[in-house]
């Protein structure tokens, strides 16, 4: 993914992948997509950007890494969290205890 904006111009341009456009649709009289011959979106284009954006020139960005899914991270069903709360109340503790280790580790190597 590419960002650019032009002060000049006042334009933000939000490039998702480099590929011909072949269709363009204007959302709102400020906003252009472009979509390549799949459907796929390519850019957003944001005219007069300063106008609806806080600040065109700051960009933050986060990337959300997918973790492998072991046993005890997949969704619990309904049954599943009724049986948790059948859990003596220590041995709740003990498992929110050890959830919470893993995402203050999660939330420690985060550099945002």
């Amino acid at each position: 993914m590419k960002i650019s904006y032009n002060p000049e111009t006042d334009v933000l341009n939000i490039y998702f992948q480099e590929s011909p456009v072949e269709k363009r649709e204007r959302e709102k009289p400020d906003r252009i997509l472009d979509y390549d011959k799949n459907g796929n979106l390519v850019r957003l284009e944001i005219l007069n950007a300063s106008q609806g954006v806080t600040n065109p020139q700051r960009v933050e960005y986060s990337v959300i890494l997918p973790n492998p899914v072991t046993e005890e991270a997949k969704l619990l069903s309904l049954s599943d969290r009724c049986a948790f709360m059948q859990l003596p109340l220590e041995e709740r503790r003990r498992i929110l205890a050890a959830q919470t280790e893993v995402m203050v580790e999660h939330y420690e190597q985060d550099t945002e």
